[in-house]
């Protein structure tokens, strides 16, 4: 049930009510015809099912509410964000314009039935009807109802003023088909009646969409072969759950559609529960939506689509596509994330079906060139809704024909079967491995987060196929050319994608074999070079060339040091002083991350230790933490333990910074990593405050001892009195729940004073006070005490 509250009131007008406004968005098409021009068809099919799902009847009796109802529906306030997204969802896109909805309305259930089926004449249906539960002439509001289910199947129904359980025992309606209903308390609040409205014309366009892609494949299908009849999909009544997530880092469930009750879920039971995610997504599958969670939190990312097995009510698991859209304020902080989850289940058994019946090779067993050719075009469709980016291999044997020649077609076939089982092992279970050609192989790489990613793949498909085989008593050795193409924003095509691959190929076999090539000179040395600096930071710890440096931490009130965070820095051997943010990723990638936090963490106590002896120890140390390292909550905690010990210090000594996005990930898999620390005595502060997430209501539920102002939120204090409102609430909100503030990034006397005068309690860094600097360098600068100005500037 949706229950409101009145917010505004439009003055009443009499009479028949009719707004007409242009639709925007463009969706789905309905299966092709055999004759007509496909492009010009299939654009005037769109047009049809786009406008279809703007079309609005209001029913009602009084005149003064059904103008009242119809204002309401034909405004567009333009504080109303989730509009955008709500079309983004059910498109797979981002939408550049808010909805505008067509608007008819009649005065009784007879004249509703008429303008339906007139409709319907014409090939112009509505998606949805609001209906005023009371009215009192003709037919009454049941009886219009069951009516117009009757002949229009489709239609959606917004009842005003009704009792949920009662119009719903009274109509029959079965459990499967409560999403066609949807009821509203009187009084109305406005901004219900708007999200209702687009709620059913997403449904709308989600479904008929579906069923148009699902009806092409199924005529490709037939075109293709007669035998695979029986893999039409009939995708209408598949579920399309539609969700909200609160934007903070519990990422809690604030509404699901009733649609998730066809897949055996309690609705109100997953709205209760805080580890709802568990009860819908395999274990298996987990860390892949936490990938696409962490993706959709990036400011620069639109949306974000991820397959995964969502578990059912009765255990078993249904294949599906969850999109998500980031709603957002206008400084890019997150609101909310809303979602829909699209049943891939049959679509996933046509799939095999199809490959099982055309799509193998016969000599390798792996899929040849049309099913490898489906399912790039599948993954090319989903990382323009948002899906990780992928690569695209193609591979060909140096000099096979030689070893044709020589061995003989029995030998030359052992080796292609012994080349199929190496690339299959060099590849996981979501990449597809083909042969397209007599000793050429393509791959997709399914999730490739950069480039780099990509050629480490080359690399080990390389090295796999370059050991000798063992082939009817003989040793038979062979090379590969490859040519990479990643998927970037922008790119033209799958076509595109696997013609690059080709072309990359044959520069690789050009160049003498048995080696790797992207696509483009530019992308073959950035990841040549990123590679290398991969290579080089295994070895940075043993040659000694990282270093711990320190930013104090500096009370306004008095200017006295209270605190050093620890900064880890890089002395390349060639590329100089490398910032964190350069080489701590690759770190992540490469599992040296392990290794570089226990040095930090030991290199900081034992500098903590070395000033504690000094008589010049500040209150704590700060050291930042990322996702990576706390995965291992146990291991983690039993580090810091050993750690403290070894160097004797107490458990407070140590404050760790966490970012916001990090508490999010960390609330995804439950860790409860945090909450151990602070029960071992150790403090934690929130890094970047301010930067994420537009609520700040989150940290009462995490025991912190800081929150540290971002420096972006820092940086507008001069020219933006959103910032510094932003600011104001921020300490407000810390010193209601006996919480220190930190800012970072100070850098002017500006900022210095603001915070000075809304705070006095507050600390600060940043190079106002002094940039990050060396041990010993800190140590002077703690033997002083305070900072009173600006320094190291």
């Amino acid at each position: 049930m949706i229950s409101a509250h009145i917010v505004q009131h439009w003055p009443s007008r009499g009479g028949a009510h009719r707004t007409t406004q242009p639709a925007t968005a463009q969706i789905g098409a309905r299966v092709l015809p055999a004759h007509g021009h496909p492009g010009r068809e299939r654009s005037r099919m769109t047009m049809q099912t786009d406008a279809a799902s703007w079309r609005i009847l209001v029913v009602d009796d009084d005149p003064a509410t059904q103008g009242d109802l119809c204002r309401i529906l034909s405004s567009r306030p333009d504080n109303e964000t989730a509009l955008t997204a709500t079309q983004a969802i059910s498109s797979g896109g981002v939408a550049a314009a808010r909805e505008a909805f067509q608007i008819d309305s009649v005065h009784s259930g007879r004249e509703a039935l008429v303008r339906v089926m007139r409709a319907l004449g014409r090939n112009q249906p509505y998606a949805m009807a609001f209906i005023n539960m009371r009215m009192s002439s003709g037919w009454d509001s049941l009886q219009t109802i069951r009516r117009l289910m009757k002949v229009a199947p489709r239609l959606r129904f917004a009842l005003i003023g009704a009792d949920a359980g009662a119009c719903r025992e009274a109509l029959g309606v079965r459990p499967e088909s409560e999403d066609r209903l949807l009821i509203l308390d009187e009084p109305w609040n406005p901004g219900e009646i708007r999200e209702t409205a687009r709620l059913f014309a997403a449904k709308w366009r989600t479904t008929a969409a579906a069923a148009a892609r699902m009806g092409r494949f199924a005529q490709a299908l037939e075109e293709r072969a007669e035998t695979l009849d029986e893999v039409n999909i009939i995708a209408e009544n598949c579920p399309v759950v539609f969700y909200r997530l609160r934007g903070e880092p519990a990422l809690s469930l604030m509404y699901i559609s009733h649609d998730i009750t066809r897949l055996g879920h309690d609705r109100a039971a997953l709205l209760a529960s805080p580890a709802w995610v568990n009860d819908l997504v395999d274990p298996r599958d987990r860390a892949r939506v936490e990938a696409a969670i962490a993706g959709v939190l990036e400011r620069s990312v639109n949306g974000a689509s991820v397959e995964f097995r969502l578990r059912t009510g009765d255990g078993a698991y249904r294949s599906v596509e969850n999109r998500f859209i980031p709603v957002r304020d206008k400084d890019g902080r997150l609101i909310e994330i809303e979602g829909i989850i699209l049943d891939r289940s049959r679509t996933q058994a046509a799939d095999e079906k199809v490959a099982r019946l055309a799509g193998t090779d016969v000599l390798t067993g792996l899929a040849n060139r049309a099913t490898f050719l489906r399912r790039l075009n599948r993954a090319f469709a989903a990382a323009q809704r948002g899906a990780m980016p992928f690569a695209v291999f193609h591979l060909g044997l140096d000099h096979f024909g030689l070893v044709n020649d020589m061995r003989g077609r029995p030998t030359s076939d052992l080796l292609l079967r012994e080349v199929a089982r190496r690339l299959m092992a060099c590849t996981n279970e979501r990449d597809l491995v083909a042969r397209v050609g007599d000793d050429e192989f393509a791959v997709l790489q399914a999730e490739t987060r950069e480039p780099a990613n990509a050629g480490v793949l080359a690399v080990r498909l390389g090295t796999a196929l370059a050991s000798a085989c063992r082939l009817n008593g003989s040793d038979v050795r062979i090379t590969a050319s490859i040519g990479v193409c990643p998927y970037i924003e922008g790119s033209r095509g799958a076509h595109a994608l696997l013609s690059q691959a080709d072309q990359a190929f044959h520069r690789a076999r050009d160049e003498g074999g048995n080696r790797y090539r992207f696509d483009s000179d530019g992308l073959d040395q950035a990841v040549h070079e990123r590679m290398t600096l991969a290579d080089d930071l295994r070895d940075a710890l043993d040659r000694g060339e990282l270093e711990l440096q320190y930013q104090p931490e500096v009370e306004l009130s008095s200017g006295n040091i209270i605190g050093m965070e620890g900064l880890v820095r890089w002395h390349h051997p060639t590329r100089g002083l490398l910032a964190p943010g350069v080489f701590m990723p690759l770190a992540e990638q490469t599992g040296t991350m392990t290794a570089i936090r226990h040095w930090v963490l030991d290199e900081a106590c034992r500098q903590m230790r070395a000033w504690r002896d000094e008589g010049v120890a500040p209150l704590m140390i700060a050291v930042n933490l990322s996702l990576c390292e706390l995965r291992d909550a146990q291991a983690f905690i039993r580090d810091v333990t050993e750690t403290i010990m070894k160097w004797q210090l107490a458990p407070s000594d140590l404050e760790f910074d966490v970012t916001e996005a990090t508490l999010t990930r960390l609330a995804w898999a439950q860790n409860d990593v945090l909450q151990a620390l602070r029960k071992f005595g150790s403090k934690i502060a929130i890094d970047d405050f301010g930067s994420e997430y537009a609520s700040f209501d989150y940290i009462r539920a995490y025991s912190v001892s800081h929150l540290k102002i971002a420096r972006s939120v820092i940086q507008r204090v001069d020219s933006d009195p959103g910032s510094a409102a932003t600011i104001r609430a921020i300490v407000n909100l810390a010193r209601e729940g006996g919480i220190g503030v930190i800012a970072q990034g100070v850098e002017t006397e500006q900022q210095r004073q603001f915070l000075a005068d809304t705070n006095r309690a507050t600390k600060a860094q940043g190079f106002h006070f002094s940039r990050a600097v060396g041990a010993a360098e800190a140590s002077a600068l703690l033997r002083r005490g305070r900072i009173a100005g600006s320094i190291g500037v």
